[in-house]
């Protein structure tokens, strides 16, 4: 999501990925949901951010209808739905008498946790009960904007961080945030691959004018970004498809709402295709690839929608 896009005198962005990173597991895999999905939009949410796939089916963070995306306003939630993107539950985490989300963004599933990104900390969702179990705070002075999620390994969960421009990595057991590598201006959108050795990050830029795809090589000490090719864009939403390729989304402008692109892309940053949108809409923001590996589930932020597409 963009601020400049969405809140009036918002002045950062907000983008967020899902994909593969935030979508599922970070790290690809089949499952059953998808089976059942079609082509078209869904409509009905409040500032959709991500969306996740959990199981037979997904949920989708809002961060609300007061879009203030760096404000604790306490209006934020997941909507639950079932294989065929039908919402069974539109506002299904927290649950009634949990402390509120404010504007939850970026998701993984661990654990058999939901895992989410919400402006200065890490909530986490028992999956059977839909009840709070986990939370992690950031911690610091500085302004934060932890944005995106994937999972690393068993205990161990990758977190971007937007207004810091770093990306860290959060221990489920100890609760406690350590620095991955800075120096990625507006980080955001992450994904691991299957290997759990190379990690890649979707930013958007310092001022939120736009930024550029990394690669993370998570062998090294340190772990130093590396741009891929010359690609920049607003970027948000990064997944990993099955055949290695990576899909980006980008909002084109954090200005005003503009139709937004989504991207497939070697990871060498070579253009592969450009995913085929229904209509023009805005605000492309944190996707999911379900686990069939057909169809994108894309956030139109702006327009309180999910488009489902074949990739």
């Amino acid at each position: 999501m963009t601020m400049r896009a969405l809140g009036s005198g918002l002045v950062a962005c907000v983008l967020a990925v899902a994909a593969v990173g935030c979508g599922s597991d970070g790290k690809g895999g089949a499952d059953k949901a998808g089976a059942d999905l079609k082509p078209g939009v869904l409509s009905g949410f409040s500032t959709p951010e991500s969306v996740l796939v959990v199981g037979d089916g997904y949920f989708v963070s809002n961060v609300g209808a007061a879009v203030e995306p760096v404000t604790k306003d306490g209006d934020g939630f997941l909507s639950r739905l079932d294989g065929t993107g039908k919402v069974t539950a539109a506002k299904a985490i927290p649950r009634a008498g949990d402390p509120p989300l404010n504007a939850p963004k970026g998701m993984a599933f661990a654990d058999n946790k939901i895992f989410v990104a919400d402006i200065d900390r890490v909530v986490g969702y028992d999956i059977d009960s839909l009840g709070q179990v986990f939370e992690a705070p950031i911690g610091g002075d500085a302004p934060t904007l932890l944005n995106d999620i994937a999972v690393l390994d068993d205990k161990t969960l990758l977190v971007t961080d937007t207004l810091r421009g770093s990306v860290y990595k959060l221990g489920i057991e100890d609760k406690k945030f350590g620095t991955l590598t800075t120096g990625v201006a507006g980080a955001n959108g992450v994904v691991v691959d299957t290997s759990g050795k190379i990690a890649y990050v979707a930013a958007n830029g310092a001022k939120f004018e736009g930024g550029d795809l990394f690669q993370l090589d998570l062998g090294r000490t340190p772990v130093i970004p590396k741009r891929i090719g010359t690609l920049h864009g607003v970027y948000d939403g990064i997944a990993l498809l099955p055949n290695g390729n990576l899909v980006v989304s980008d909002w084109v402008s954090s200005d005003n709402p503009v139709p937004g692109a989504v991207t497939v892309y070697q990871t060498d940053g070579t253009e592969v295709s450009k995913v085929q949108l229904p209509g023009t809409p805005s605000g492309t923001a944190d996707f999911t690839l379900d686990k069939s590996g057909k169809y994108l589930l894309i956030p139109a932020m702006p327009e309180n929608k999910i488009v489902i597409v074949a990739v």
